[in-house]
């Protein structure tokens, strides 16, 4: 198992294939190839919805 930062933790998902080809896709389109980053930004975005 690896080890966790002080202020961060892995946490494995699965993703379907085609969300995976579009992530990618967008993080090309960004010049971009930081998956977590994105991943991050899209689960915050997501919190923000629901406060």
């Amino acid at each position: 198992m690896k080890m966790s930062t002080s202020k961060t933790r892995a946490k494995h998902i699965r993703f379907p294939h085609q969300m995976l080809s579009d992530i990618q896709e967008s993080l090309k389109q960004e010049s971009s190839e930081n998956f977590s980053a994105w991943v991050i930004e899209a689960c915050r975005i997501r919190l923000r919805k629901r406060h």
